[in-house]
């Protein structure tokens, strides 16, 4: 039996939890903080006005959608700098994490010309008129923060690769309270400034993601991570590591463009319905975030913890920290699907505070019977990300990819074939029939995206992966 072998076998399941748990509960801590930002972010809107929160709805996800190919190709930082850690090479961290940096940057005319097309861009997905101003003012401002979202999501994947998690957990904190206060000064007009309502909630976004690349900069100047990952020596490009970054980060980076791109066809598809059910998905997708962003935390654990013990300590260590990750992230999707099933109504409840009228009063009712589709698939939903966490740190990136493109095709494909007609949509019973099918299939589709990482996993073809020489 080999020496990488014993040491995976004597760790304890208790101890991988424990050292799962150190690394993940900063990260579900800080991606926690992001999705109540956007919780609050919408909420406050929809006290501004429902119309706003429903462009933001639809603004945020176009623009989640065509920043995601670049945040996917550097999120593969941390896990890269976790195999050249696990392998004992911590001096080529610095040129790496540059690599990462170069490609951020080159995305700017990509941005830049997204938001001068934007109104065009929303009409062809069919959205109502009266959205149509506010979605392009919202999503042109979120442009202005695009290259800083890319370049914080490449910065922060050193201090996760590190396993610097708490560096990350306090960013983020700070940087959502700057968000949250901004969003209501902002919004509303307090202290003397002037009154601007989703362009106020668009400037406190671009505000935060930029905060986070100031800091994160600041922090990479310091003499002690310069001794040992010689950040200085490496701003030239590298052939071989951008050649590296981009092999294994450009599946991700489409990964996660299909997701976000399938998801938000279902949206937008709900969309054409009108907006009263565009607000009540909004509604009940919000709670569906706090319960889903901070299982990110999880994911990105598993990844790291698979990338360095897997040039450390061999894949047996990897697979008893990828069961740790499993049992952490069901056990805490479990209590939100419980929640979920018995407290939806008050939970609901809440928006009843910031309610905005009949419409909204309509949405809130809609969104209370949409909570019980969020039960159904949140447990299935934390399977499907850290797993595919767990592949993505060894490097099996590209399968990743296809499986996500195979479940959405298929989810997508029964979605338009099986649609209810959307005829008389003014009527409550057709946008019904037309919303709980949606949620259907995006219930479909969880469940097909954890079968098929699930399988891949057992395989095991993701022992014999490596990211680094």
């Amino acid at each position: 039996m080999s020496t990488e072998t014993k040491q995976g076998q004597q760790v304890s399941f208790a101890a991988a939890i424990a050292e799962v748990w150190r690394i993940a509960l900063p990260l579900m801590i800080s991606t926690g903080t992001f999705s109540l930002v956007l919780f609050a972010d919408r909420t406050l809107l929809l006290k501004y006005d429902g119309a706003s929160m429903s462009a933001a709805m639809t603004g945020g996800n176009l623009f989640w959608v065509l920043v995601c190919l670049p945040m996917g190709i550097v999120s593969m930082t941390g896990a890269i700098v976790s195999q050249y850690i696990g392998a004992g090479k911590p001096e080529r961290v610095g040129r790496f994490l540059w690599q990462s940096v170069w490609i951020s940057l080159s995305f700017t005319p990509f941005f830049i010309a997204l938001a001068y097309f934007a109104p065009w861009i929303f009409r062809a997905t069919g959205q109502p008129e009266s959205l149509i101003d506010l979605n392009s003012i919202y999503f042109r401002i979120l442009m202005i923060g695009a290259v800083g979202q890319v370049l914080e999501t490449a910065l922060s994947g050193f201090f996760s690769g590190t396993e610097r998690t708490g560096t990350v957990m306090w960013v983020s904190i700070v940087s959502g309270l700057i968000n949250l206060l901004a969003d209501y000064l902002l919004i509303f007009g307090m202290l003397g400034l002037p009154e601007m309502g989703i362009k106020g909630a668009a400037i406190a976004s671009v505000i935060s993601f930029w905060f986070k690349v100031v800091v994160y900069g600041w922090l990479l100047t310091r003499p002690r991570f310069e001794a040992v990952y010689q950040f200085s020596s490496g701003r030239a490009w590298d052939r071989g590591m951008l050649v590296k970054l981009i092999f294994f980060g450009f599946p991700t980076g489409l990964m996660y463009l299909n997701e976000a791109g399938a998801f938000t066809v279902m949206v937008l598809r709900i969309g054409t319905l009108g907006d009263v059910p565009l607000r009540a998905t909004t509604m009940a997708i919000n709670f569906n975030m706090i319960a889903f962003i901070p299982l990110i935390g999880v994911s990105i654990a598993a990844s790291v913890l698979v990338g360095r013990h897997l040039t450390e300590t061999g894949p047996n260590r990897a697979a008893k920290s990828v069961a740790a990750a499993m049992a952490i992230g069901l056990v805490y999707s479990s209590l939100w699907m419980i929640a979920f099933l018995t407290i939806g109504d008050v939970m609901m409840s809440l928006y009843e505070f910031n309610s905005d009228g009949e419409d909204s009063a309509r949405a809130i009712e809609l969104s209370r019977g949409l909570l019980g589709f969020v039960a159904i698939y949140v447990v299935l939903d934390a399977t499907q990300l850290i797993l595919a966490g767990a592949l993505r740190g060894a490097g099996d990136t590209w399968f990743v990819l296809f499986g996500g493109i195979t479940a959405s095709a298929i989810a997508l494909s029964i979605g338009f074939a099986f649609e209810p007609s959307v005829a008389n949509i003014g009527s409550g019973t057709s946008y019904n029939a037309g919303l709980n099918w949606w949620w259907t299939v995006l219930a479909l589709w969880v469940c097909l995206l954890a079968v098929l990482m699930a399988l891949r996993f057992a395989t095991g073809q993701w022992r014999k992966m490596r990211m680094v020489d």
